[in-house]
């Protein structure tokens, strides 16, 4: 059976730090977008450990025994995602978890794990996934908000240098 890696208390740091009240408010300037890029960079890490612990599990018998291992994919993107691939690096993705799903063989409670370690995969997939983006977002903002403050002290020097 699985441990529990991802419990509540695995996430009580991750709910701190990802409240929605810091995002959902007037920002100032870019110093607070890059703030807020920060904070989801280091979501993002605390995810990537998460991530790591359930690869760990599924690494250990009777999951290291399968045809199966769980693997951290990056994306040109830049974020990280957890996928399925056969230990021969041949196929990737759902369509591997599921053939081991099938085998008649696989025992109750290693089905039951597998089941468990894909809900896992894929509700940290959906975490990553969002974080990251609202790295970007955040990121992209501030390079945008720095430049309008430049365009204002450019036309503000501009104003008061004419005659």
């Amino acid at each position: 059976m699985p441990l529990d890696v991802l419990t509540p208390d695995a996430y009580r740091q991750l709910e701190h730090a990802a409240s929605l009240k810091g995002l959902l408010k007037p920002f100032k300037g870019k110093g607070e977008l890059e703030h807020l890029a920060q904070v989801a960079r280091d979501i993002e890490a605390q995810l990537g450990r998460l991530m790591e612990a359930v690869m760990q599990q599924t690494g250990r018998p009777p999951y290291s025994l399968l045809e199966m291992r769980l693997v951290r994919q990056n994306t040109g993107a830049g974020s990280t995602f957890l996928r399925w691939r056969t230990r021969d690096f041949v196929r990737m993705g759902v369509a591997v978890w599921e053939q081991q799903m099938a085998n008649p063989a696989l025992p109750p409670a290693v089905r039951d794990g597998l089941h468990r370690f894909e809900c896992e995969r894929i509700a940290l997939n959906l975490q990553m996934s969002v974080v990251h983006s609202l790295f970007r977002q955040a990121s992209t903002c501030a390079i945008k908000m720095a430049s309008a403050e430049q365009v204002l002290r450019q036309f503000t020097i501009a104003v008061e240098v004419s005659p």
